[in-house]
Parts: structure tokens; sequence; C-alpha cells
């Protein structure tokens, strides 16, 4: 090889020392720095936030947009108001009556009593009212139906017969989401369903109760959505922009079909007469009315973006709900002050000169309350775009009650948490699943197949959905200097540097296949068909599972590997893992069928379950889309 004169490599290599391009580089600018989060500023924060209630679509919850709107924007984010209308039925009227023993009607006061120590519990209550129940009125005998599960309504069936028909079902909460509680009263033939959260829950027996401490108070009440669907009724599988197709309230999938009120305990004891919490009458007779405004409201989601330096085209999105039943301190105005501060600390980085290497998308969401509604209208309205480019999702729902630290996340998350938690100091917490149901990850998992991650620092206390649910509950009893807001923060601060960089991996292939042949393997076999299905099953998940490695070479790794985006029917919800209220199942729409009549719904399920298997192969050997992306 012929080499260039001497002076020649003598000019080059002066040329070399003195290039701007090729001299020492700079110091790498340093990410966001979880130290920066401010506990006094995490306290004024929520103090903010909770100036007013944020019941969704109200005026009063405009000022917390505006707010978080503000927050984002001098933080040096993009930001954006993605705004819709959706059917969120005001309640605008509500009343219970009892019948005496001689025969008058008493009403009963549904409203929740304050004390004096928060004046916040004094005003501006939401009414007593589930989300999304049916208007109109009831009269009836009273039936107890323990948690209102299908058991207890089939045991309430069996020894009563038609005499619960028309009946008014009391219900207590736990054990299963309370939309599930009063479809299941409809099934079974009751006119209503009253639900009250026992005492024993979250009242006395567990310690002292509000204001002396963090427990509910006899006339406390959870309110709370009964809509069994997701997002805005009658725009399902469409974003509610203005414009947008509607469906008749009619037609809609998910909607109870009888009206629905939540009770304290202390009514419900005076409902059972002393008749203790044996399923069956109940010495009463109820008179109740439920009165609704349909007309849609507004629901805003504020978006912040900071587009990435090197891959703008891989999108991790950190998002918390901003509505509340009231001020919600704990719900959720705990996950909206540490997104805010997130946001705050992450631009004081960027003010500085970092920029993330992935793009980073902040949302508050508005009407979760509701069904998750801000958050699944956004995903609707941008599914390709999200399917195509989010990495992953983090959520921050009631993180900051207490110091125990929890979380759920899906296989491809596994190893960032794990990061998270050493670089936190943080134990990594046991039994690590796939989140289940009940907040914000659902659109993004069920929807667009994209890795989740919930998290949060968790203690006890009893005003879930209550108007006691203020600051004053956490600066007196749950977390008065707000560490345990500033773990939180600096925990999603950690997260985000970490996923925000290109080269840190999210591929869960090997833990979603795991996951996959141990659900396929607990699949029912009870009779010689379910065995039949569950080894049919398990064999297309094994075979699937050995494809995929085989074509290891045609499938090459990538630091942004979309697993479950192949495991999505057109204008469906996942074939793998899917929600119920505040449970998931795996391969969901086969076990919904177990049980059911005619036996050939099962085989037929199977079969698209099987089927899926094959076509998410095939999708995943695209030559077009080699890294699954």
């Amino acid at each position: 090889m012929l080499l260039p004169p001497r002076h020649c490599l003598s000019a080059a290599l002066t040329l070399a020392l003195t290039s701007p391009l090729l001299m020492a580089q700079e110091p790498e600018i340093p990410g966001p720095n979880p130290q920066r989060v401010s506990t006094e500023r995490l306290g004024e924060t929520m103090q903010t936030l909770c100036a007013a209630p944020r019941f969704a679509g109200s005026e009063s919850s405009q000022q917390a947009t505006k707010y978080a709107a503000e927050v984002f924007a001098e933080a040096g984010l993009e930001v954006d108001l993605a705004h819709y209308q959706c059917y969120l039925p005001r309640q605008i009227s509500q009343s219970l009556f009892v019948e005496s023993s001689d025969g008058d009607w008493q009403e009963l006061n549904l409203f929740e009593q304050g004390y004096e120590q928060d004046p916040r519990t004094l005003s501006h209550h939401i009414p007593p009212m589930h989300g999304l129940t049916f208007p109109g009125n009831a009269e009836g005998k009273l039936w107890y139906a323990g948690y209102g599960t299908e058991r207890e309504f089939a045991q309430l069936a069996k020894k009563h017969g038609e005499a619960i028909h028309g009946g008014v079902a009391l219900v207590r909460y736990g054990a299963l989401y309370r939309g599930l509680k009063v479809a299941n009263a409809e099934k079974y033939g009751f006119s209503a369903a009253l639900l009250y959260t026992d005492e024993e829950e979250d009242g006395a027996p567990r310690g002292k109760v509000l204001p002396q401490g963090p427990w509910r108070p006899a006339s406390g009440i959870q309110r709370g959505s009964v809509y069994n669907a997701d997002g805005d009724p009658l725009t399902p599988g469409w974003a509610a922009v203005e414009g947008a197709p509607r469906i008749a309230v009619e037609d809609a999938q998910g909607m109870v079909g009888i009206p629905s009120l939540p009770i304290s305990s202390g009514n419900a004891a005076r409902l059972r007469a002393g008749a203790g919490k044996k399923l069956g009458p109940l010495p009463s007779r109820v008179r109740m009315h439920v009165e609704q405004d349909p007309t849609p409201v507004p629901v805003t989601n504020v978006i912040g973006r900071i587009t990435g330096s090197t891959h703008p085209d891989e999108w991790i999105v950190i998002g918390a709900h901003r509505d509340s039943w009231g001020y919600g301190a704990i719900d959720n105005g705990t996950g909206s002050t540490v997104l805010l501060e997130t946001a705050r600390v992450v631009g004081e980085a960027l003010a500085e000169g970092w920029r993330p290497q992935r793009t980073i998308i902040f949302a508050s969401w508005d009407a979760e309350e509701w069904g998750l509604v801000g958050s699944t209208e956004w995903v609707e309205e941008h599914l390709t775009d999200l399917r195509t480019h989010a990495v992953a999702y983090l959520n921050m729902d009631v993180v900051a009650t207490g110091p125990d630290f929890r979380a759920s996340c899906t296989p491809g998350l596994v190893e960032s948490l794990e990061h998270g938690c050493s670089s936190r100091g943080i134990p990594m917490p046991g039994g690590v699943g796939v989140p289940g149901g009940g907040s914000d990850h659902v659109p993004f998992l069920e929807l667009g197949g994209i890795e989740v991650l919930a998290f949060g620092f968790h203690g006890g206390s009893g005003v879930y959905h209550s108007a006691m649910d203020t600051p004053y509950l956490i600066e007196e009893f749950l977390d008065p200097e707000y560490r345990h807001h500033a773990e939180a923060a600096s925990f999603a601060v950690t997260m985000l540097d970490h996923l925000s960089k290109a080269n840190t991996i999210v591929d869960g292939r090997r833990r979603w296949l795991q996951q996959i042949l141990a659900a396929a393997d607990k699949l029912p076999q009870e009779t010689t068909e379910q065995e039949l299905v569950r080894l049919k099953v398990l064999h297309a998940a094994e075979n699937f599972a050995l494809r995929l490695y085989r074509d290891v070479e045609d499938i090459p790794t990538a630091n942004a590997f979309r697993f479950a985006r192949h495991f999505l029917p057109e204008g469906g919800r996942s074939f793998l893992w899917r929600s119920a209220g505040y449970g998931s199942a795996w391969f969901p729409d086969l076990q919904a069928s177990y049980g059911e009549e005619p036996r050939q719904d099962l085989v037929l399920s199977a079969t698209a379950l099987i089927d899926a298997f094959g076509n998410a192969h095939e999708s995943l050997r695209k030559p077009s889309d080699p890294t699954g992306k």
C-alpha cells in the first residue's frame, strides 16, 4: 500500500489534533438529577392542585388543567391540550327513603359530615353518586347481597327464587369492581343497588377515624364509576373529538341498566336494622331516586413533549390522572403532584443543555375516574403512532401514601424496574406481574400493545373516593414532610433518565413467552373438553416460542422490541391480556368462554387464540417490520 509523504502525514496529524471535531469531547451533560426533587415544592403543588375539586368536566377543574399546562411550559416542554366531548352524565339530584314500621317514609342523609379541623371537608362536596349509573326511580324490598359476586347473587336466587325480583340489593365494597356488582344485581332481577364501604374494611376497626386518624368515619361514602368498559361510551373505538360520530346511549356497551347509589356504613347499618351480614332479605323497604343531566362535557388532557435528540421516533410516555371525586389529595393528587415535580426536575436538566435521546411525553389525564376516559380517547386518537413509536408507558396513580414500595409491569420493563430499584436503593418487590385494571395504563397495553409500568409507595387509609380525601389527611397522618412523595418523584426521574437512553433495552420476548407458557399450562382442565383445549393452546404457544427462537436471525434483537403489539386484533383488544374492573386475565376471550353455553364458544375462542399465535409469528417475520417496531 502506498503511503503519503511524511509532510502530508505531519499536516494531517496537526489538523487532527487541532480540529474541533476530533479534539477531546466536551464532558457529557448530566441528565435529570433525582436529588433536585424538592419536598417543599411538592407540598406547595399538592395545595395548589387541591385548591378546588377536580371533578372531570367541571368549571372548578379548569384551574388544575391550567396549572398543569403552566408547569409543563415552565419546564421547557412543548405543551398541547387535547380536547374531547364525552358522555359523563352529571347527577343533579338523588334521594333514598326507608319505610318505617308504621308505614311512613323517612329520608336518609346521603352526604358526608365534615369537620372543623379541615375546612375543605365542610363544603364543595360532589354529590353521592356513581359515574355512568342508570337514572330513574326504584322501590322495593331490601336484600343483603354480600360483596355482590356472581356466586352470592346465584345463592340468593337459588334460595329465594322470584322473590328477589324487583328488590333493591345492598352490597358491600370489596372482592370485585363496583360496576360488576351493579351489573350482577341487574342480571338477577334487582331494580336498584346500594353500595357501601363496610367499616371492617376501612373504618373504626382499622384505627382512629378522621379527624383523629386516617380511617373512614361512619358518614363516609365511596363514589366511583360503575361503567364496565373504558373510554367515552358513545365513541367506542374512536376518539370523542369535536364532530366525531356517536352511537345512541341505549347502544353503548358496558352500561348498567338499573340505578345505583353509594351510601355510608352508618346508613347501611340502619338499613340492616340489626339483621347482620347474612345473605338474604332485610327488614327494610326502600325507595330511591337518581336524576342526571346527560349533556356531553369537556374532557381535557394536558400533554407535554420533549423531542429526542437521536431517536425522536421512540417515545417514553409518563402519565397521571388529574381528575378526582372531590379535592382528591390521595387519588390522584399524589400522582399528579409527583408528575409535575418530575417535569420540573427534567426541565432543569433541559435548561442546562441536556436532551433525552428518546422522546419523552408527559401526560396529565382527565376523566380517569369515569372509566379511563381521557387516556383512552388520547390513545384511540393516536393509536397508529403509539403502536409504531411508543416504547413504554409509566403510570402514577396513588403513589405516595406510605413507606411500602410496590410495582407491577409487563415483561419488557422488568430489567428497567430492577435498574430503577437498584439505583434508588429500593428492594425489588417480589412477584412483579402485569398490572391489573383500573388505571390509565390499560389502553396503552390493551389497545396499543405497549410495555407498561405502575409503581408507588403505599400505606393505609380509609378515604378512597370520599369528600375527606384532602391534603389534611396527607399532612397530618400519611406523609407530613412529603418524603414519600419525594421518593416517588426521584424514582420517576431515575426511570425516565434510564428509559430515555437509546441503548436501554426494552425487549420482553423471553419473559413474555415464559409467562404465556405458564398461563397456558394453568388453563382449566376439569373436563375432558377443557383439557383438550388447554393442550391445544399450550401446544400452539410452545410452537410459537420454538419458531420465534428458530427464526432469530429473521427477527433481530432491537432495543425497542414491541412484542405485545403483534397480539392485537384489528379493531380489538389484546389476545394476551385484558382487564375487567380491577382484575385481569390471560387469554381473556378464552377465559370468558369457560362455563358458557353453547360449548362451541369455547372451541371458537381457543381457535381464535391459536390463530393469533400464528398471525403474531408471521407479523414478526415481515421484512418491512424486522425489529418488531
